[in-house]
């Protein structure tokens, strides 16, 4: 059984529609044991001053400061956490061409050296993280590669060489865009996000 970690990174509960095409591969995936990461409910620690002092004592061969030891520790606990899975989905919009300030907020806990990835006495990374990842990006603009606002996509691209550097090489992108215009163009993303989802579903089972 795999086990698989829902990010879900949007606010929207069930108007999200990243989130609803998230739920129609999970529909497909019933010998999975699921978990939810609801990002805007999670008690995140901090990442700031302190927590990136501590950070580079240990880069440093330092101890981490009693000050940050509490919110050191909880970010050892997340990036654990998620190396757990075999499966990560991330359900995402875009927002102002971008991710969601949590979601950002959840990488930069992350992506620690020596937890997350490794750098090689020759500068070669080794990411950790071993197994699959699925990017549910929806978004108002059409920045599917082949489309006309290409340049503008800091949200799925970003996304997918984020995961690549912690060390994922399954990677799957669906789209769900534009989710701005007339119905019948928003209905019809949804149908083809949908029917990316079933057909990854019955690759992955």
């Amino acid at each position: 059984m795999k086990r698989l970690l829902h990010i879900v990174a949007s606010p929207r509960g069930d108007r999200s529609r990243s989130g609803a095409v998230a739920g129609r591969l999970l529909a497909g995936l019933p010998d999975s044991e699921v978990e939810t990461l609801d990002l805007f409910a999670a008690d995140l620690p901090p990442f700031d001053g302190a927590v990136i002092d501590a950070r580079y004592a240990l880069i440093n061969g330092e101890g981490v400061p009693a000050s940050a030891m509490a919110d050191w520790r909880a970010v050892e606990r997340y990036i654990a956490h998620f190396l757990t899975f075999d499966l990560w989905l991330i359900s995402t919009p875009m927002w102002n061409f971008g991710v969601p300030y949590r979601l950002k907020h959840y990488v930069d806990l992350l992506t620690q050296p020596g937890l997350a990835f490794a750098v090689t006495a020759d500068g070669q990374v080794q990411g950790k993280a071993k197994g699959t990842a699925i990017i549910f990006a929806a978004g108002a603009m059409d920045t599917r590669p082949d489309g006309p606002l290409v340049a503008l996509d800091f949200q799925a691209a970003w996304l997918e060489s984020w995961l690549r550097f912690i060390g994922v090489s399954d990677l799957h992108t669906l789209r769900i865009q534009p989710t701005y215009g007339t119905p019948e163009a928003v209905e019809a993303a949804m149908q083809r996000a949908f029917a990316e989802a079933d057909a990854l579903a019955a690759r992955l089972r």
